[in-house]
C-alpha cells in the first residue's frame, strides 16, 4: 500500500506543487490549509509522514506538534518556512521534526529528502 503523505500549507500553490511531485513518486496526497484541519484529519486516518509550514492561520506548526504529543500520535514531520531564520533551532524542541525545509525549496533535494525519511521510518 501506498505510504500516505499530508500536506499542511495555507498557500494553494505550495500545496498542489508538493502534491504533483510526491504523487509521481507514488505516494497517496492528503492536504489541510491550516493545522485544524489536519489535526481533525490525523485523528481519522494518521499519514505516514506530516509536511508543515511553520506559520499557520487558526493553528500553527508548533501548536500542531504540541497537540499530536499530547495525544501520543508520533508522526515524522517536515517543517518548512518562507522565514528560515525563524525556525532556526526549532528541531530540537520537536522530537518528530526530521527536516527543516527553507522556502522557496529545491524540487529534486525536497523528493530525495521525502524519500529518505519515509525509507527510514518503514
Amino acid at each position: 500500500m501506498a505510504k500516505t503523505v499530508m500536506i499542511v500549507d495555507d498557500q494553494p500553490g505550495i500545496r498542489l506543487l508538493l502534491e504533483e511531485i510526491l504523487k509521481s513518486e507514488g505516494y497517496r496526497i492528503t492536504t489541510a490549509e491550516n493545522g485544524k484541519e489536519a489535526l481533525d484529519k490525523i485523528e481519522i486516518e494518521q499519514p505516514d509522514l506530516l509536511m508543515v509550514d511553520y506559520k499557520l492561520p487558526i493553528m500553527d506548526a508548533k501548536a500542531l506538534l504540541h497537540k499530536l504529543e499530547e495525544k501520543g500520535i508520533h508522526i515524522p514531520a517536515i517543517l518548512m518556512s518562507g522565514l528560515s531564520e525563524e525556525i532556526e533551532g526549532k528541531q530540537d524542541q520537536f522530537p518528530m521534526v526530521k527536516e527543516i525545509f527553507a522556502k522557496p525549496f529545491n524540487i529534486e533535494d525536497a523528493r530525495y529528502r521525502v524519500n529518505r525519511i519515509l525509507s527510514e521510518n518503514g
